[in-house]
């Protein structure tokens, strides 16, 4: 009776010891990683999904504004200008906007002294940009930021 129990255990510890082989080799591959900085796809269950930014742009180049100048003489500014939008629907909407956002930057440059908008920043004429366009447009903004990507006086 002790060899059968003897026996019975030996090849109980085998199969026991080969099932832990099999689950190591097993949980080995599946926690792997290509990369240290790779989260590992366990731990990613746990993990909130979160949905990746649509960054894109509206562009409008060359828009031409006069300014009031000295005299008789006339100065002119022109900006190009990109819009930052975050999904497409934001991407239509200020596309369809774009002839109230246009109306907006002129309105704003029209009255001002060429003096006054050359002694302006690039930053300082962006936030006076979106304070306007807030008011323009209110909540229902079509974009999430304006950029200046050329600004040229004469």
């Amino acid at each position: 009776m002790k060899m059968k129990t003897f026996m019975l255990s030996l090849v109980l510890v085998v199969i026991a010891s080969l099932l832990t082989a099999a689950l190591v080799v097993a949980g080995t591959r599946y926690f792997k990683s290509s990369s240290d900085t790779e989260e590992k796809p366990a731990f990613s269950l746990f993990k909130k999904k979160e949905k990746e930014v649509q960054v894109s742009y509206v562009e409008q180049k060359n828009l031409l504004i006069t300014l009031k100048g000295n005299a008789s003489k006339e100065r002119y500014l022109m900006l190009d200008l990109a819009f930052v939008t975050n999904n497409d629907d934001e991407t239509m909407r200020t596309e369809h906007s774009m002839p109230r956002i246009k109306f907006v930057v002129v309105e704003m440059f029209s009255g001002m002294e060429y003096s006054a908008a050359r002694a302006m920043s690039v930053e300082e004429m962006r936030m006076q940009m979106m304070t306007r366009f807030e008011g323009a447009f209110g909540p229902k903004l079509p974009f999430q930021d304006v950029m200046i990507a050329k600004m040229v006086f004469q």
